[in-house]
């Protein structure tokens, strides 16, 4: 397809949002397409589905969110690498067209591959084992060629996976690590805290963590529920890297051995990529084996929607956990100090935490005050003061417009003459 004329802007060009909502819907806003609508949006863009004018097909066109032209000139550096995953051509897999800058905003071109995912069907029950195999091993056909040429997905989910007629694709391959490396923070960190690896935790992944997260998504696919939910973020990222997962009574022994792997905590303990991963699911196509001796199991997860899902128990405690099987650790998940010196060594270590956070608190309301949050507030009266003088300005013309319609009306009727009176 032709490339967009979208020159890369100058350094200091504006990250202008504002541009963007307001010329979105003009012809020509975005050089050789029509924005048609909305699609959907979340942590990395806004997705909205284009026409191209020129053959009539359409196109799915993701606005990277960057919040500043610091971010913006950071992730326009690191877009390259989005031009190898371009050079992926998959039938599993949303291609990526092209890619440009508009009003100073990153955005990628990508194939329409439908608004159906396999999140929106998950959540409408869960599905028969034959139905979730054919779409996860689609899914990770996708991402097996992804792996083939050397990249890594790193936020598979089903948000990601897009159905059209018997087909899967997965997309936003690449725009994780794109968008979350030039934020440099652990906020916009690489994936999403039901699917992620718990190495990810510690900016540290590669195949091997989109086969942690292909595992959750094939327990996902076969059980109807993640295996690891919480009350917070942190409490499901705590037990992807502490909690052992546990299984539906009815589970198949072959599925659990898979699974098992994909789910181990540290990378080398898994497959290495998602062709591995199907070599190996291929095997449970034999006919259902009861559950092996010993796997933990849950209650038989009800075909109800994903939303009402309780979430498995958690273990129980088997003693102190050897330090070795939690490489990838954060400092909650240390054992309760166990001697005098200990305990100091901690508690001056809350201290520093806490002198920390008092420190950041007065920056982080003048950032609020003194930043976009005072910039809208100043700029509120001018916003209402040039509402009011629109809508003065359509009071008059209205006005003017009846003054003529009156003067013309009143211009055609006849005259009356009179006869005046003789003396």
């Amino acid at each position: 397809m032709e490339a967009p004329s979208n020159p890369t802007p100058a350094p200091n060009a504006k990250v202008d949002w504002e541009a963007f909502y307001r010329d979105y819907r003009k012809p020509g806003y975005l050089p050789g397409f029509e924005i048609v609508g909305k699609l959907g949006g979340g942590v990395f863009g806004l997705v909205y589905k284009a026409r191209k004018e020129s053959i009539g097909k359409d196109y799915a066109v993701k606005f990277l969110k960057v919040d500043d032209v610091s971010v913006r000139d950071a992730v326009l550096r690191e877009i390259d690498n989005v031009s190898l995953f371009a050079q992926v051509d998959h039938p599993n897999l949303v291609s990526i067209e092209d890619r440009g800058v508009v009003d100073g905003i990153p955005y990628v071109v990508m194939n329409y591959a439908g608004q159906e995912t396999l999140q929106g069907r998950l959540r409408a029950g869960r599905l028969p084992r034959d139905e979730a195999l054919r779409w996860f091993q689609q899914v990770a056909r996708g991402v097996a060629a992804l792996h083939d040429h050397g990249l890594v997905h790193f936020d598979i989910k089903p948000a990601n996976v897009f159905l059209k007629g018997e087909v899967a694709r997965v997309g936003d391959y690449g725009l994780s690590k794109l968008v979350s490396e030039s934020r440099n923070t652990l906020s916009c960190s690489r994936g999403t805290p039901y699917y992620m690896a718990p190495e990810l935790l510690q900016r540290r992944g590669d195949a091997r963590s989109d086969v942690y997260s292909l595992g959750i998504l094939l327990y996902e696919c076969l059980y109807g529920a993640v295996p690891f939910r919480g009350e917070s973020e942190w409490e499901v990222l705590k037990q992807h890297e502490t909690a052992a997962p546990t299984f539906p009574a009815e589970a198949r022994s072959d599925d659990v051995a898979v699974l098992r792997r994909c789910l181990e905590k540290k990378p080398e303990a898994r497959f290495s990529t998602a062709g591995e991963l199907l070599a190996a699911l291929a095997a449970t196509a034999a006919p259902a084996a009861p559950a092996a001796i010993g796997v933990p199991a849950a209650a038989p997860i009800a075909g109800a929607s994903r939303a009402a899902a309780s979430p498995p128990p958690l273990p129980a405690a088997a003693g102190p956990r050897d330090a070795k099987d939690s490489p990838y650790g954060m400092p909650w998940r240390q054992e309760q100090p166990t001697s005098p010196l200990a305990w100091f060594a901690r508690g001056v270590f809350t201290l520093v935490e806490g002198v920390f956070w008092l420190a950041y608190t007065p920056v982080r309301v003048a950032a609020f005050l003194f930043g976009p949050g005072l910039g809208w507030l100043f700029a509120l009266p001018f916003r209402i003061l040039a509402t009011s003088a629109k809508l003065l300005g359509l009071l008059v013309a209205f006005a003017l417009v009846v003054l003529v319609v009156v003067t013309i009306f009143y211009g055609m009727q006849p005259v009356p003459w009179t006869v005046l009176p003789t003396r």
